[in-house]
């Protein structure tokens, strides 16, 4: 329970911070960009936490949203990296 609180203060804090600094020039993807990996950083406590009750309570609900957690975890950082390419990209241009 605790690394779930704890990943939804990383996230929700992450998204404050963001929104502060989406003011000037290049705000947008900015903002995108740290949201972005606060929820990675969020989403490192979620699959801990399921991955914890995965082994205390193993059923296949549990297997189901172990899976499920590490499967958004992944579509994060593909996310992630496709915009790090197209910052890399226009950065040159």
């Amino acid at each position: 329970m605790a690394s779930l609180l704890a990943g939804s203060l990383v996230i929700f804090l992450g998204i404050l911070r963001a929104t502060r600094e989406a003011r000037g020039a290049g705000g947008r993807g900015r903002v995108a960009r740290r949201i972005a990996d606060h929820a990675a950083l969020g989403l490192e406590f979620f699959v801990a936490a399921t991955i914890l009750n995965l082994m205390l309570n193993p059923t296949w609900t549990a297997v189901a949203a172990t899976a499920f957690t590490i499967g958004i975890r992944q579509l994060l950082t593909l996310s992630l990296r496709s915009v790090g390419r197209e910052d890399q990209e226009g950065a040159v241009r």
